[in-house]
């Protein structure tokens, strides 16, 4: 634009007096105002929030080079004590409910069980004499039931359980979908709950819930004046934030459904004896497996188009910690916790995705691609995508119903395309969460930094070989909407 103001001043007056007036013209027509309005939706997708400005660190590579996690000690974060009781981790094969159970044996627990849909990936888990594994379909009320009241081999009955199995549908909104996460996510929770009464009295019921729940949704065809409205007028979330309602609340299936399942598991506290309470963690959970770490390390190509925006995110081991202290809260002060809600964070301040994809760069054993791309172009194509899925879903259901059953939620053929969609793009926020609530209530200790969780994924992924899974691998269950347990809260 300054090159063009350049230019026109050199031109004669009355040139430059056309010039203006066919700028104005141009503008006030319908194509320059569709022209306009997209460049400001551009801008304000490309962030940040004018409160966050300078929030990510900057980090050289003398900084990156000399952060370690040697001195990390999960055990500080929870009671060290066994408490030998035992314990039951739904969802216990998928990624935050393996990390659990990880911290549950290093503890030296005795009685931990493991129910999924798919036995644990670890070796080390499936053949520890600590841990025992059940399959089980979490939307089959008589197949969660059987396994959760069951004993322990050494007579133990299950006393604690950690609820983290979900169905991560993270980029649907529309309603011919929620089914899909409803029945797991939901359905799943009440079969839970109801299997956790019929249990001694005095269980504990802990469930992994999101903070997608409770941080206000982007509203970009505002074009940067709701920074002016609460809830978006900040960036800091806290328990102490009112409710969402209306247009601050997530409209995606994973969101509205977690939200749900909440108030199941809240409204269960007391009832039949039960202590309960929700861990909200976010803005995202890193490590070894994760969505954002994890497949920029291994895609051969990464998308960008978030780079400005920020999160302060936590590491996988800091959630499985908090579980633990929050089963340990809800034995010594069940009057003040339970019942609760807490979200959860990682230490540090919030990272920018630019940021934190260039130390990636750098601790990866590989050179990593990543290909910039307009958001504004990803924006219109979310919605295509979104209006194609619409349109191929019902005009084929007419034609399944003849037979009784519905058509896939996706084609098989469009891949990892299903995630650029509307709801997706939900994440592009900054989002800076207070977690003290919890750190007072429940005495949550996080033990890791961003640049600390980076460097042990890499680390952790280079010592696994060519085995490695990530959170954006989408199982063929996952395309068609049928019934699936992530354990992946």
């Amino acid at each position: 634009m300054e090159s063009l103001r350049h230019h026109v001043l050199r031109l004669p007056p009355f040139v430059q007096q056309l010039v203006l007036v066919g700028l104005v013209a141009f503008s006030a027509s319908p194509v320059g105002i569709l022209i306009g309005a997209l460049l400001d939706l551009s801008r304000r997708l490309r962030g940040p929030h004018p409160r966050a400005a300078q929030l990510s660190p900057n980090y050289n590579e003398d900084d990156l080079d000399r952060v370690s996690y040697a001195n990390v000690d999960m055990l500080n974060a929870i009671p060290r004590e066994p408490t030998h009781a035992g314990y039951v981790v739904v969802g216990g094969s998928g990624f935050v409910g393996s990390y659990i159970v990880r911290l549950l044996v290093l503890r030296g627990e005795t009685n931990v069980r493991v129910l999924d849909i798919v036995p644990p990936h670890e070796d080390f888990l499936a053949s520890h004499p600590a841990v025992t594994y059940t399959k089980v379909d979490i939307t089959s009320p008589s197949s969660v039931h059987a396994a959760l009241v069951a004993s322990f081999p050494s007579g133990a009955l299950p006393s604690v359980i950690f609820h983290t199995a979900a169905a991560i549908r993270f980029w649907e909104r529309a309603a011919y979908t929620f089914g899909a996460s409803h029945r797991v996510n939901v359905l799943g929770t009440a079969a839970v709950l109801e299997a956790a009464k019929k249990l001694q009295t005095g269980a504990i019921v802990v469930y992994t819930s999101s903070a997608d729940v409770v941080v206000p949704a982007p509203r970009f065809m505002q074009n940067g004046k709701d920074y002016h409205e609460p809830p978006w007028d900040k960036i800091s979330i806290s328990d102490d934030d009112a409710p969402l309602n209306g247009p601050a609340k997530s409209t995606s299936c994973y969101a509205r459904s977690k939200l749900m399942a909440e108030r199941l598991v809240l409204e269960a506290n007391s009832a039949g004896g039960l202590r309960t309470g929700c861990l909200r963690p976010g803005q995202t959970i890193t490590g070894p497996s994760d969505r954002f770490y994890t497949s920029t390390l291994v895609l051969p190509r990464v998308p960008v188009f978030d780079g400005l925006w920020s999160h302060t995110n936590v590491c996988v081991w800091d959630v499985a910690a908090a579980h633990l202290a929050f089963e340990d809260a809800l034995r010594r002060d069940p009057t003040n916790v339970s019942g609760e809600t807490f979200l959860i964070t990682g230490n540090g301040p919030p990272w920018s995705m630019h940021n934190s994809r260039a130390a990636l760069k750098f601790y990866s054993r590989r050179d990593l691609i990543f290909d910039d791309i307009p958001p504004l172009l990803i924006f219109l194509l979310a919605h295509a995508v979104e209006g194609f899925l619409f349109l191929r879903y019902h005009s084929l259901f007419p034609f399944f119903a003849l037979t009784g059953k519905r058509p896939s939620l996706t084609p098989e053929w469009m891949g990892q395309l299903i995630y650029i969609q509307p709801a997706t793009l939900e994440y592009m926020r900054d989002v800076v969460i207070d977690d003290s609530r919890a750190r007072k209530m429940i005495g949550y200790k996080p033990q890791w930094e961003t640049a600390q969780i980076m460097k042990y994924t890499v680390d952790q992924l280079g010592s696994e070989g060519n085995d490695v899974r990530h959170g954006l691998q989408l199982s063929p269950q996952q395309s068609d909407g049928s019934p699936t347990v992530v354990g992946n809260a």
